[in-house]
């Protein structure tokens, strides 16, 4: 990839010359010229305009300025400009005993390959957070990362997959009636976590007093669509923000048969006459409608359904007809072998079989995804006064989403990568 990567950045004119007036004297000051900046919110493309970034954040983005000194000037000659993507459902320390090394070297492939921000949905907090350390101090690269605290009834540590037993960390609670949820809120906060995530045995009930225990603590309410009880239009209702897995929309059927076959066969395939039933038993509305009305994103995750089944693709083709937002998450362990991040595939898949515009899959991994994660104001457009993660392509990704595979570098906070 590094070689791939200097061949192409060897057509771009690299230059120091005086830096324009948009910008300080400053060795931290970057000068984009001739660059086709896409606007992902209009669709519209900024033609040979120069992009202007100081101190890590855009400062301008229009015609040309007038020099001063102490700016490097990168000639892009008509190459894109667009933010950088954003993976909003990643684990890089998933499980007992993972060393910060192993998820640092995950964070790195995902910046080398244009994804500066990723939400972790749930692993070890002690070590997210001493990368995260790392990555925003300079000390470290890799894509910045926003992490969740995981929270879960009893059913599930007692019963279920049991991550780990009493007593709880901080970033791993049971939550149940009876429970001090402020004092397990304080504790997600202090460990880091941007938000919770609310998995399994939670009751339709008891859910909506979670939720707004971790809005009071200014955290981010994410969660499955199916939390074995509540259902995937109870969780929308109850204002969890992120809702993940379409193939968990499977539980919209009042026909549980199906349900149990969806949900045990979902990374094999199933017959097309058991897909068909399926769908014909999910009507979406009352999903789609409390999903709007309260403002929440699904997040879709279709890499982990099989790629010959259709009905977690046709259940997202729905959702998003009805205007839900969607963003873009992967739910993948990174491999590094990979010469492209499952994120690329996933917005395929959007393109491909979901009935997305490719600007609308571009969204989903930049705004909603920043949106997502509470970090609109900050990342996910290329305006003055954002943080500037950009990804620089050779084609353009709003013609064809494969473009985005012609990556000629990345900008991270700034900085060349």
């Amino acid at each position: 990839m590094k070689r791939r990567r200097t061949i192409l950045l060897s057509g771009i004119l690299l230059l120091l010359l005086p830096a324009p007036a948009c910008l300080a004297q400053s060795d931290s000051a970057l000068l984009l010229q001739h660059a086709n900046v896409i606007d992902v919110t209009s669709g519209n493309i900024q033609r040979d305009v120069t992009v202007c970034i100081e101190q890590g954040k855009i400062v301008s983005v229009g015609g040309r300025a007038t020099k001063k000194p102490k700016a490097r000037v990168i000639d892009l000659k008509g190459a894109y400009v667009m933010p950088g993507l954003i993976d909003a459902h990643v684990h890089v320390a998933n499980g007992m005993g993972v060393k910060p090394e192993t998820a640092l070297s995950h964070l790195q492939y995902f910046l080398q390959h244009g994804i500066t921000s990723v939400r972790d949905a749930a692993g070890d907090a002690s070590v997210l957070q001493q990368v995260q350390k790392k990555i925003r101090s300079g000390e470290a690269k890799g894509a910045d990362v926003y992490y969740a605290a995981f929270m879960a009834g009893p059913w599930y540590f007692n019963r279920g997959m049991d991550l780990r037993k009493e007593p709880y960390t901080a970033w791993e609670q049971c939550v149940q009636p009876g429970v001090n949820l402020d004092s397990i809120m304080k504790a997600a906060k202090g460990c880091g976590a941007t938000g919770v995530k609310l998995y399994h045995s939670i009751d339709s009930s008891y859910l909506p007093e979670v939720v707004k225990a971790a809005k009071r603590h200014q955290l981010k309410v994410w969660g499955h669509a199916m939390m074995y009880a509540a259902r995937p239009v109870q969780v929308a209702q109850a204002g969890v923000e992120v809702l993940s897995h379409a193939y968990m929309l499977a539980w919209i059927s009042p026909d549980d048969s199906l349900i149990g076959v969806a949900t045990r066969r979902r990374n094999r395939p199933m017959s097309k006459e058991t897909a068909d039933s399926l769908l014909s038993a999910v009507d979406v509305t009352a999903f789609c409608n409390a999903m709007k009305a309260n403002n929440a994103i699904l997040d879709a995750t279709l890499c982990i359904s099989d790629q010959e089944d259709d009905y977690a693709f046709s259940l997202l083709k729905k959702v998003h007809a009805c205007g839900v937002k969607v963003c873009a998450g992967t739910d993948q362990i990174v491999d590094l072998k990979r010469p492209f991040p499952r994120l690329l595939d996933e917005l395929s898949y959007y393109v491909n079989r979901c009935g997305f515009t490719p600007l609308e899959a571009l969204r989903s991994a930049t705004l909603i995804a920043a949106e997502a994660i509470g970090q609109e104001q900050n990342i996910g457009t290329v305006v003055p006064g954002k943080k500037a993660d950009l990804l620089v392509l050779s084609g353009n990704p709003l013609t064809d989403i494969a473009n985005l595979k012609k990556q000629v570098m990345v900008i991270q906070g700034g900085k060349l990568q």
